[in-house]
């Protein structure tokens, strides 16, 4: 029977999708700038119906950005030899009697990286915004980093030969509101489709 094995690879591009959209902010009509919150999901009507405390006369706060995963589909234009075994030798620095590196060379070790699975990754961020101007400030900071398309890294690890990842936007839906307008929700909804090529990896032996 097979080690348990969990890395989290799927969880850590969700981090880099959450950070790459936080910090952004827009200007009310008095010049204060306040920052647009995020968080994972999407709006389902039992989320929705939490947020608004079970009650038809609240409706969730706006601005705020939501991301949520669409699609995970085997990449077959990607695949490769799945028996493929990638050798490294790595030397680490040795250390002295208080844990500090030192100059010298220390333990030497051999990493067999075996062949990762290819997938695409399919996620979107929804956009609330109560107003047309809090939908333009937002986009307009957002979409410039996709010329033509942004990198992520999901680890720092030397060694990791699936750690550098780009994600691409595909499509953009302006408005979620229909003509005539609804008096139903009166948030709008900018919807963007995000899609980025991954690996999913076993462990390294």
């Amino acid at each position: 029977m097979a080690e348990h094995f969990y890395d989290g690879q799927i969880r850590k591009y969700l981090v880099q999708m959450m950070r790459l959209f936080s910090n952004f902010s827009y200007q009310t009509g008095d010049g204060t700038e306040r920052q647009v919150p995020v968080l994972y999901g999407d709006l389902t009507r039992q989320v929705g119906s939490i947020l608004r405390d079970n009650s038809e006369n609240k409706i969730p706060s706006a601005p705020r950005m939501a991301v949520y995963i669409t699609g995970l589909e085997l990449d077959r234009d990607r695949t490769s030899d799945y028996s493929y075994v990638n050798k490294r030798h790595i030397r680490e620095r040795a250390k002295d009697g208080a844990g500090d590196y030192t100059d010298q060379a220390g333990k030497q070790y051999t990493v067999e990286r075996l062949m990762p699975t290819p997938f695409k990754l399919s996620l979107k961020c929804d956009i609330w915004t109560a107003n047309t101007e809090q939908k333009l400030q937002i986009w307009e900071q957002l979409v410039v980093f996709f010329n033509p398309s942004f990198e992520i890294q999901t680890t720092a690890n030397y060694i990791d030969w699936t750690s550098l990842s780009v994600l691409n936007l595909e499509d953009q839906t302006w408005s979620s509101r229909t003509i005539p307008q609804g008096l139903e929700q009166d948030i709008d909804i900018l919807n963007m489709v995000f899609k980025a090529p991954v690996w999913i990896t076993p462990p390294a032996k």
